[in-house]
């Protein structure tokens, strides 16, 4: 084998840590078209943020003191505030809650506040204090679950905190301005509201990260450095991504006969085409098969197009749809598949020359599948089947098979045993780099060369190094047009 472009399991190598651009970019589209589920479950932890909070909920109702700080010596006579006042506030309050929660003040408000139930360390938990920055202005806050008992507690230190604030600072005063009130309303309560944000925001992050995890755990091809280091094989082109403008939902075949497939389109597959020319020549070689690992990769339009482009050079070229499970080369030419195939061939009922046609539209010879068989790694492996390509080989110049997934049934191996080269279409996330790596060593184990790749429908730049550019067209019309199965009319 021609290590120069073909694969070998011994010649993967292990990616490069970090992500590239085009990776990042992948995972971003897929958060986005998952966004209803993200969406979804943002909304389900939100909405049981919300009533744990309401179910924990317990309404608190406070009684609050006011009170104005002044340096006793002061000998200001005027009503404002004298730098002494704030020094004096700012002393206080650097202290305030520790004297007034002492254990001897807490005891004596709890045991005359009218509530026998209340200890002292009920009475520190119950406080809290507040100083108004660059201001003589303090507040105690007393918080309770009953708006009687926040009232008596805060009545009880308008009792006890003169003596309090005097013996621990003789040169302050401290003065009430606004007494305590009882709560006719419970304080405003904000739990609901951060527990149901927070669940949001937890939701929609766990909901991103187990679509991220399960992305990871597929493991498809990202980028193009994916194929080269993952999968040790050479990219021949590649095709970018341009969304479908088909009508009524309908995926149409895209070939490079038609124009309207785009510039960017056909001369991506005259560059595969003349590499596939270059490395056949080179080694004698005629029968090229195309696979890929899952259905809807693109395959079939792939060979349809490399055939249609060989051909365009004048070339004999015979084109085989050896996908009998799920032919789909006729519908891809929009042609009948109504003519005998290569089913009916190995099976004795039709000749070879009966089944192979010509089409002057396309200047392309074919050898449709016949009708769809579930039973097709039989009939590939039947010697008729070895003897119909060793007959047709020295009939063409060139022979491209479109076959069934090499990473669904065994048909893609036969079929590449009586292949000289094969060509393995590979499309951006979608099939795991673990069943590429599987279905290619399959093939190599039939003794057929995998020349290389098409990288196809990447949807992001980055594949200067190893493809066409940034332009392109994506496509990914094949496997699972289920054509076979259709009624043939005559």
């Amino acid at each position: 084998m021609d290590m120069e472009h073909g694969y070998s399991a011994s010649s993967k190598t292990q990616a490069d840590e970090g992500l590239s651009l085009e990776v990042i970019l992948v995972y971003a589209r897929k958060l986005l078209r998952r966004w209803w589920v993200i969406l979804l479950a943002a909304v389900v932890c939100a909405s049981a943020g919300f009533a744990a909070a309401q179910l924990t909920y317990v309404p608190t109702y406070s009684s609050q003191i006011m009170f104005s700080a002044s340096n006793r010596n002061s000998s200001l006579v005027s009503s404002g505030q004298s730098s002494s006042d704030i020094t004096a506030a700012v002393t206080l309050a650097a202290n305030f809650r520790y004297v007034m929660t002492t254990t001897e003040l807490s005891q004596r408000v709890a045991d005359n506040c009218g509530y026998k139930d209340i200890t002292a360390r009920d009475i520190q938990q119950f406080v809290s204090v507040e100083a108004v920055e660059d201001t003589t202005i303090l507040y105690l806050t007393v918080t309770t679950t009953n708006p009687d008992v926040s009232f008596a507690i805060a009545n009880a230190y308008m009792q006890y905190y003169e003596e309090a604030i005097t013996n621990a600072f003789p040169s302050t005063t401290l003065r009430a301005i606004d007494p305590p009130r009882r709560a006719d309303m419970p304080n405003a309560d904000n739990s609901r509201l951060l527990y149901t944000a927070l669940g949001f925001l937890l939701g929609a992050v766990a909901a991103a990260g187990v679509l991220l995890l399960a992305m990871v755990l597929k493991n498809p091809v990202l980028d193009a450095d994916d194929i080269r280091q993952k999968l040790g094989l050479k990219i021949i082109g590649n095709v970018t991504h341009v969304p479908s403008k088909s009508k009524k939902g309908e995926k149409k075949s895209i070939l490079i006969t038609d124009r309207r497939s785009g510039f960017a389109f056909i001369e991506a597959f005259k560059m595969i085409r003349t590499k596939l020319v270059n490395i056949l020549q080179r080694h004698g070689q005629k029968v090229l098969v195309v696979t890929s690992t899952l259905e809807n990769e693109g395959k079939t339009t792939t060979a349809v197009n490399i055939a249609l482009a060989m051909a365009k050079n004048g070339k004999e070229v015979l084109l085989v749809d050896g996908d009998l499970r799920k032919p789909a080369v006729a519908k891809s030419l929009s042609i009948s598949g109504d003519a005998p195939g290569l089913t009916e061939v190995i099976s004795g009922t039709r000749e070879l020359q009966e089944a192979i046609r010509y089409s002057e539209k396309y200047n392309l010879y074919l050898l449709l599948s016949g009708p769809a068989t579930a039973d097709s790694a039989e009939l590939l492996s039947a010697e008729k089947t070895e003897e119909i390509f060793k007959s047709i080989r020295a009939e063409f110049d060139y022979i491209v098979i479109d076959t069934a997934p090499c990473g669904e049934v065994a048909d893609a191996s036969i079929l590449a045993g009586y292949a000289d080269a094969v060509v393995m279409v590979v499309r951006q996330d979608s099939a795991p780099i673990r069943r590429i790596q599987r279905g290619l060593e399959n093939i190599e184990n039939s003794g057929a060369e995998v020349v290389g790749c098409v990288y196809n429908d990447a949807k992001t730049a980055g594949l200067q190094r190893g493809g066409y550019g940034k332009y392109g067209y994506g496509y990914g019309y094949g496997y699972g047009y289920g054509y076979g199965a259709e009624h043939r009319k005559k």
